[in-house]
């Protein structure tokens, strides 16, 4: 029986040199810091958060640093915090301290295996060594299109890569988060639902909201109500609300069936982000 989290650590490791350096590049080419790129964030300011990713999130790898949240609450204020009280924004600058700590990471013989877990942001959560490689590939994959938008180049994300963001970050982190952290807890009022939410080519999890809070494993524990099938990169977007579901289901990208085939765009509806 599959688990939760089951990638394959070469492919992670190889997604995530790859992407590394597309981002390293990105950042560095940077031409307009103070365009406009994610909510009250800046290119400038999304470049700092990454630097700020691959540091701490290295350094909670390989232990030299502790789980600096007590709930996923307070990592909005966190992020915002560390980004405006950072000095140094220049983007060659920015981009040396990524290039850094990803050449130290990826030089590190230590597998990026599924046990020995290593703590992540919040306190007494704890994940392998590949799911927080995964979780760096994540926010490289999503950030880079920020700032690409912001600055009007081009960016892809390979369905492969954001496949294993999905499977091998996003979606056992949220297995062992709160069932309520990250529902909306207005909208699940009398809300509930069991989906089984397919990533093309990757494997899928189910996914139960019932009362305000949210189980996700890798078998159904009922009757799936609403099947949705999605694209890995267009999953991974609308996951962290960079794109409408309304485009991608019109495109195919997004597609839901079943039982009750409405219930479909209400599950990004009842979700929130941190």
């Amino acid at each position: 029986m599959p688990e939760l989290g089951d990638v394959d650590p070469a492919e992670v490791r190889v997604a995530l040199a790859t992407t590394a350096a597309r981002v390293i590049k990105l950042v560095r080419s940077i031409e307009k810091p103070e365009a406009p790129a994610v909510g009250n964030w800046n290119a400038g300011d999304v470049a700092v958060h990454l630097a700020h990713v691959w540091e701490n999130l290295t350094a909670l790898a390989d232990a030299k640093m502790e789980a600096p949240l007590q709930d996923i609450e307070t990592l909005g204020s966190l992020t915002e915090a560390l980004v405006t009280q950072e000095g140094d924004r220049t983007p060659a600058a920015l981009a040396d301290r990524i290039a850094a700590r990803a050449a130290a990471f990826l030089a590190d013989s230590s597998p990026l295996t599924r046990d020995a877990p290593s703590p992540w942001l919040v306190q007494g959560i704890a994940v392998p060594r590949v799911a927080l490689a995964c979780h760096i590939l994540s926010e490289c994959l999503v950030h880079g299109h920020d700032i690409a938008r912001a600055q009007g180049v081009r960016w892809t994300i390979e369905p492969a890569h954001a496949s294993l963001a999905l499977m091998g970050f996003a979606f056992p982190l949220l297995a062992r988060l709160d069932p309520r952290a990250m529902v909306d807890q207005q909208r699940t009022a009398g809300f509930e639902a069991c989906y089984e939410l397919s990533v093309r080519g990757a494997g899928h999890v189910f996914l139960l909201i019932s009362e305000g809070a949210m189980t996700v494993a890798p078998q159904p524990r009922r009757r799936v109500d609403c099947h949705v099938s999605a694209a890995p990169a267009t999953l991974l977007l609308l996951l962290f609300g960079r794109i409408n579901q309304w485009s991608a289901i019109l495109s195919g990208r997004l597609l839901a069936w079943g039982p009750k085939p409405w219930l479909g765009p209400k599950l990004r509806h009842v979700l929130r982000n941190p």
